[in-house]
């Protein structure tokens, strides 16, 4: 995947642009609305260097011995930051949010649910604290999957037999806690 990704660099970049308005990411405030889709590409040719194939190969989240793919996701996370953070205004609170690099790991190599206001208070009601994108978070992830990986297994098997999807685990932790944030927005907390 990674050497892909570098040929279609700006291939990638547009995609990556168009992913990130769809879920959200372009809206008023954002730094992204200011420049043009090659704000990507410092991002494409971060997830396409060969020390993160790991990311791309392995499905993080099935396996007691994922806790060693860690460091490159933490190093992917800050990559992310710096990539995006010479296009925002520095003494502006736009900075590259943990909203928009999760969005982005998420939609690429699916290893991290995206931290975005509803899955954010979908899993502080479950009773897992969230401060910030960290190890700490990343591990507590990790730990909730590996804790319910068969029941998370059985709805992968199921939505690849009826639908001919293959969501990655992170993929539908990231829809189960965001479906719990926005029933309790629309709905009220006892949603």
């Amino acid at each position: 995947m990674s050497g892909e990704l570098a040929d279609n660099r700006h291939h990638a970049a547009l995609h990556l642009g168009f992913y990130l308005a769809s879920w959200g990411m372009y809206r008023g405030s954002s730094f992204l609305l200011q420049h043009a889709y090659t704000v990507h590409l410092g991002v494409i040719d971060l997830l396409s260097d060969n020390r993160f194939s790991a990311l791309w190969d392995k499905e993080f989240g099935v396996s007691s011995t994922d806790d060693g793919m860690i460091p490159a996701i933490l190093e992917v996370i800050d990559g992310i930051r710096e990539a995006y953070r010479p296009f925002a205004p520095i003494a502006d609170s736009r900075q590259p949010t943990d909203t928009l690099v999760t969005k982005v790991i998420l939609g690429t190599f699916g290893c991290l649910p995206a931290c975005d206001r509803y899955f954010i208070s979908g899993l502080k009601s479950a009773g897992i604290s969230y401060s910030r994108l960290s190890r700490k978070f990343v591990e507590g992830v990790l730990n909730f999957c590996l804790e319910n990986l068969e029941d998370l297994r059985e709805e992968q098997s199921r939505i690849a037999n009826n639908c001919g999807f293959h969501y990655p685990v992170m993929k539908l932790v990231d829809m189960y806690f965001w479906q719990i944030g926005y029933e309790r927005a629309t709905l009220g907390p006892h949603a």
